[in-house]
């Protein structure tokens, strides 16, 4: 038979029962004001933010996401997947999207990955995805919690620096009046062809070209009209060199190299008699260029059979030979294999 209690006994239960009441209040109050706070932090965060549960279903997203990635309301979004979505998310990327959830419930941790992303506004932005598996207390995946970093600016700036950088690479080897490889360009693509011509049986020549009585050019026509003709002929020269390996250069003020191969010295030594050939024939007037009256070329080359020569005994060799050519009354082509 059940005792009853007495007054005591009762008043002390229903203080106790009213403590109770008044800590589990507390914990209400409390756990309220930390919702709408944490509510409130998300909706303030300007970084889209959402949760979806292990079926892949959203379940809760910050209005950052819902404004910038969907431009709608988030109820429009709550309880629905990808695929439901689809007035919204292209049908081409949604498997994609999907996919990337599967592997990390799959595999659960945290997934760090980038990619484009179509707007509501109508741009596409890039974003750095940050996303991690959600846990219960028996450590079973309920599901994914992401944060979306827009990079677009960052990457736009990167993009913009390599553009610049590739840019002043260009520059840094290219002459700025005619748009040839200039003499730093040179000495890398001459070391690396005279190391690729020790595999090969063909033969690698080099010529230096230099403009005839180029200075009375000037002092007659003017810098502007001597300018125009080194452009002129640099054009001229990149039609005559046609192979990939085939490379033409300012070396400096009317000084041009070549740099090319062939099957013998008989054939270098004529394919750069029709280049001395074919400047003439361009007809620009020279009247301070004795005997001819015409711009003209002198031209010293070299046709490398002994493969271990340097490039500085190369150089010297050609260059001793072109003006030797223009010595011996200019418009000429002097020739050596060593």
């Amino acid at each position: 038979m059940k005792k009853n209690l007495t007054y005591e006994q009762l008043e002390a239960k229903v203080t106790l029962l009213e403590k109770k009441l008044k800590q589990s209040d507390r914990l209400i109050n409390t756990s309220v004001k930390d919702y709408h706070f944490l509510q409130t932090l998300g909706n303030t965060i300007p970084t889209p933010i959402y949760f979806k549960d292990a079926q892949g279903i959203y379940r809760s997203c910050n209005d950052s996401f819902a404004d910038i990635i969907f431009g709608v309301s988030k109820d429009q979004i709550m309880n629905h997947s990808l695929f439901d979505l689809a007035q919204y998310i292209p049908a081409e990327l949604a498997p994609g999207y999907y996919a990337k959830d599967q592997y990390l419930f799959e595999n659960p941790g945290k997934q760090v990955y980038q990619a484009s992303v179509n707007c509501a506004d109508g741009l596409v932005r890039i974003y750095v995805f940050h996303k991690a598996t959600v846990h219960d207390k028996k450590n079973n995946v309920v599901g994914i919690v992401g944060v979306m970093l827009d990079v677009t600016e960052l990457e736009n700036q990167k993009l913009a620096l390599q553009e610049k950088s590739q840019q002043l690479e260009v520059h840094s080897e290219t002459d700025p009046l005619t748009g040839l490889h200039n003499r730093r360009k040179f000495n890398d693509i001459f070391a690396n062809n005279l190391s690729i011509a020790k595999r090969q049986t063909r033969l690698l020549n080099f010529a230096i070209i230099d403009v005839d009585n180029f200075k009375n050019y000037n002092d007659t026509y003017g810098h502007v009209a001597g300018d125009n003709a080194l452009i002129l002929l640099s054009r001229f020269l990149q039609k005559r060199l046609l192979r990939a390996d085939d490379y033409i250069f300012r070396l400096g003020g009317e000084e041009f190299g070549l740099l090319f191969y062939s099957d013998d010295e008989v054939s270098a030594r004529e394919f750069a008699n029709n280049i001395r050939q074919g400047v003439e024939s361009l007809a620009i007037d020279h009247i301070q260029n004795e005997n001819h009256e015409l711009l003209t070329i002198s031209l010293g080359i070299v046709t490398i059979k002994h493969k271990t020569k340097s490039i500085s005994t190369i150089y010297e060799q050609a260059d001793n030979l072109m003006y030797r050519a223009k010595n011996s009354g200019r418009n000429r082509i002097l020739s050596l294999v060593i």
